[in-house]
């Protein structure tokens, strides 16, 4: 029987709206963000959704040692998780060139070497286990789909979904359910900030492409639902499968179309 959830990136967007949903489920959580003050609003919040308790730690997982301090600190203080959520991430976006290279280290240290230490313990406490548990690593599209200036996200998102197919041979021997969410773009507020700057300046343009972006509440909903029936590679939304598809017999395909939209 699932238990416990830790969650990281929980104070905010997809990260938050998975507390909740896990919630809903009466599972005891532990929260984890940079922010005490929002972590605490989250905590509060799903406490009223579940039976199950909630804890938070609000530490910055880009300090070195942070991702085992956490870990350590959820085991010794509220048991082994049966849920793992890697939801931290940074956005990464902007020209190779102009991105300050220690601005690049964050985000690799945080969207990849972050979840896969996690994601190392998490395997390790629960390789031998007869009981079920469930890893869920949140990727991007941008892992197998690349845009123009995403090319720090895009490696660092790449490495998740690399992680997965690597390591599929060795989890089918357990009880591990690994799942990497590849979604579109959410909508958490980046796309104002650092991708309609880049887009050609056509209003009907960017007005088209910011209503495709995903609201973290329902692909929350998804995701939940969906890890427990088993997804591996989990694409949202559903269509975006279909663009998966003819991208790799097509790999040309996306970039021409970048050149249609993007500066």
């Amino acid at each position: 029987m699932v238990r416990l959830a830790l969650i990281t990136g929980a104070s905010a967007g997809l990260g938050e709206q998975l507390a909740y949903e896990f919630a809903r489920r009466h599972l005891n959580l532990v929260l984890v963000g940079r922010q005490r003050t929002k972590l605490e609003r989250v905590a509060r919040q799903a406490a009223r959704l579940t039976r199950g308790k909630v804890a938070i730690l609000a530490v910055d997982l880009l300090e070195e040692g942070q991702a085992q301090f956490v870990w350590q600190r959820c085991v010794q203080h509220c048991g082994v998780p049966d849920v793992l959520v890697n939801s931290a991430a940074l956005s990464g976006f902007g020209t190779v060139a102009q991105q300050p290279q220690t601005a690049g280290q964050r985000i690799l240290r945080l969207n990849t070497l972050v979840p896969l230490t996690l994601s190392q313990y998490f395997i390790r406490m629960h390789q031998h286990d007869p009981a079920a548990s469930f890893l869920i690593n949140i990727a991007s599209a941008g892992a197998e789909l690349t845009l123009p200036y995403s090319a720090f996200h895009s490696a660092s998102k790449a490495a998740l979904l690399g992680f997965a197919r690597g390591s599929q041979f060795e989890l089918a021997r357990t009880r591990i359910h690994l799942v990497t969410v590849l979604p579109t773009l959410l909508n958490t507020g980046h796309f104002a900030q650092v991708i309609a700057p880049d887009l050609k300046p056509w209003p009907l343009l960017v007005k088209l492409v910011a209503k495709q972006q995903l609201a973290p509440k329902k692909v929350a909903r998804k995701i939940v639902r969906r890890t427990f029936h088993d997804a591996k590679i989990l694409r949202l939304p559903l269509p975006y499968q279909m663009v998966a598809n003819v991208n790799q017999i097509l790999p040309d395909l996306s970039y021409r179309l970048s050149r249609l939209i993007y500066q």
